[in-house]
């Protein structure tokens, strides 16, 4: 009997295996989010605090911390660790305004901006109604013209970290 359970369970993870159950699939690889989501978050948590705590004013360039990252482990690829490292950078140099601000309503930015937000002829829309973010801004929140161009700035930055280039 123990031997036919484990036959069978060996089968059935070879089945799922193959199929590419319980891994990332092939196009989430370009969701920067998703991969240290799946590869870094257990051990470092959300990826907006951790850079702002961990990797802020530390003088650290895309190249060095890719290079870290990818010595460091957690299975990163070796194409994306460049991307991830911008990313991580880019956010420890961002102010935590969305966090603050909008995360009562929106939910964490990139999962907001990978459901709701796309790029279209370089222009940040909706993806459902199609409408430009832009406008929406100048009457979404009483938000001042400087937040207006930093929420349209870092909306669309996330969207190529999870919409990929």
């Amino acid at each position: 009997m123990a031997v036919r359970l484990t036959v069978t369970a060996l089968l059935l993870g070879a089945a799922l295996a193959a199929a590419g159950m319980g891994l990332p699939h092939p196009a989430a690889a370009a969701d920067l989010h998703r991969l240290f989501e799946d590869r870094c978050a257990a051990c470092h948590g959300d990826a907006g605090p951790f850079a702002q705590e961990f990797l802020a004013d530390r003088g650290l360039t895309a190249e060095r911390l890719g290079r870290f990252v990818l010595r460091h482990g957690g299975g990163v690829p070796p194409d994306q660790a460049p991307a991830l490292a911008s990313m991580l950078l880019a956010q420890a140099e961002t102010p935590p305004l969305f966090q603050q601000h909008c995360r009562i309503c929106h939910g964490k930015a990139a999962d907001f901006t990978r459901d709701r937000l796309i790029l279209r002829d370089g222009v940040l829309v909706n993806r459902y109604s199609g409408r430009p973010i832009a406008p929406f801004l100048r009457t979404h929140a009483e938000l001042s013209p400087t937040d207006q161009t930093f929420f349209l700035n870092l909306l669309t930055r996330i969207e190529g970290e999870v919409h990929g280039p």
